[in-house]
């Protein structure tokens, strides 16, 4: 069955990475050079390189400005560098080290680890390019030079990225013939545990939808689930799974006259509405029942992609006989978070409690009966008031007064004037405040557990919610 991007006016930004696994330790081969890429809350990004010269070198021979590190973007999959030079990174700190990037107690060696300056603005720190084309794979590599110690290494051993490395990466296939959906997905499981754990399921965005599933793990680094910061609220620790969308969450089971699924017609940043204000404003006067009324009318949407979700779900659960059935905890941002809404409505039973971020569901698309089922399921909204993305007035707001009408009690919502930098790391120009970022970041603070309620974290309370009670 065909797709239509019907009346969709969203631009594919897509983030593509590296498409192998990336693995925890590795240590460079003659001539060759290991790649260390960390997850930053403005995406990945590479901090440093560990050499491998051959040859022994003395310590006090070693010197930052020395190094001349040229980035080049290559084909999918290259090792060796070869095309386009992108430009370059600067070094800020240069020593003798071990294998793995120790720095070495000895005063000579072959190991030389290079640690890379970057910020969120360094478009180059990034080991992968921001293509605007779907499958369009290439990673930046290297070439790194001194002329001095006569050293030029082009060939990359691996690449090292610890946080990715702890997730298991497979894919998984629902349904059959043309109607054939294959998603690869990501998951973590606490080791050496033997208690019931929960389960946290994570819907990524559009800027990452595609077939490499490093893309939701390292662009809006959501390998923050994994980490002690988060983990330390669930006791034993919470499973993860982050499926991902060959297309987009949004594309709904509905159909145009041609037979192509439509997608949720989401308002971007408000273009659309100022630009056909005039003739929506007279169409609704002639044709619309008004608002109040309208929200008990509509048929509410239904992602394409839910039966599919909740089979991978059912089937994660099953493989891991660990993961307690009354604790199942789903959350999103933008699109992922339009999935997380629509997951609720359609399992409200099954999942224990939810937490969408900058969730892209029109609330004038959301059926109040529909609403009403999922009144009293545990919930915590989190955006930021100056998102441009995703409109606050026509998504989560309006949807989070409608819940507080219809009694919900359980109910938290963190509005964020904007998203700033909480890691004290980053500052604006002029170093007098926090940097700031795109306002439809929010997932920023809920991966960085900077999102409270009075005392009350969002994954402390989340840790806290049972299908039990």
């Amino acid at each position: 069955m065909k797709r239509c991007f019907f009346l969709f006016a969203f631009v594919l930004f897509t983030f593509n990475l590296y498409s192998a696994e990336f693995i925890a330790a590795a240590s460079p081969k003659s001539n060759s050079y290991v790649m260390y890429v960390k997850p930053c809350d403005f995406g990945p990004v590479v901090d440093k390189v560990v050499l491998n010269t051959e040859f022994m070198i003395a310590q006090d021979q070693v010197k930052a400005e020395d190094f001349d590190i040229t980035v080049y973007a290559n084909p999918k999959d290259s090792i060796v560098v070869y095309g386009i030079v992108k430009g370059t990174r600067k070094v800020k700190e240069a020593y003798l080290s071990d294998e793995f990037g120790n720095p070495s107690v000895l005063t000579t060696g072959h190991n030389i680890t290079l640690w890379l300056d970057y910020s969120p603005d360094e478009e180059l720190a990034t080991p992968f390019n921001d293509q605007k084309i779907l499958d369009m794979e290439e990673l930046y590599n290297y070439k790194i030079a001194n002329q001095n110690l006569r050293i030029s290494i082009t060939h990359r051993t691996a690449v090292v990225c610890k946080e990715a490395a702890k997730f298991k990466t497979d894919s998984y296939v629902y349904g059959e013939g043309a109607d054939e959906i294959k998603m690869n997905y990501a998951s973590y499981v606490p080791k050496d545990t033997s208690a019931k754990i929960p389960l946290i399921v994570f819907f990524h965005g559009m800027g990452e939808v595609g077939k490499n599933i490093n893309i939701p793990l390292l662009k809006i680094k959501s390998t923050a689930l994994a980490q002690s910061s988060i983990q330390k609220h669930f006791g034993e620790g919470a499973a993860v799974l982050i499926p991902q969308c060959p297309t987009g969450w949004m594309e709904i089971t509905d159909l145009d006259p041609f037979g192509n699924r439509l997608w949720v017609v989401v308002d971007i940043g408000g273009t659309l509405n100022r630009l056909t204000a005039p003739v929506t404003n007279f169409l609704n006067k002639l044709f619309l029942v008004p608002d109040s009324e309208q929200v008990d009318r509509v048929v509410t949407p239904v992602s394409y992609y839910t039966l599919a979700a909740k089979d991978l779900i059912d089937k994660f659960i099953k493989e891991n006989p660990q993961i307690d059935t009354n604790r199942i905890y789903i959350g999103g941002c933008s699109a992922g978070g339009f999935m997380t809404v629509n997951m609720m409505l359609q399992y409200p039973d099954f999942f224990a409690a939810a937490f969408p971020i900058c969730e892209a569901f029109p609330d004038a698309r959301i059926n109040s009966r529909d609403l009403s089922k999922i009144a009293q399921k545990p919930m915590w909204f989190t955006l930021a008031k100056n998102d441009p993305t995703i409109d606050p007035e026509k998504n989560t707001i309006p949807t989070v007064n409608r819940l507080k009408s219809m009694g919900a009690k359980n109910l938290h919502y963190s509005y964020f004037d904007k998203v700033e930098d909480v890691t004290g790391k980053y500052f604006n120009a002029d170093k007098t405040a926090p940097y700031e970022y795109h306002g439809h970041d929010s997932w920023i603070y809920v991966f960085n557990d900077y999102v409270k309620d009075g005392g009350l974290s969002l994954f402390e309370w989340l840790a806290a919610q049972t299908n039990s009670n």
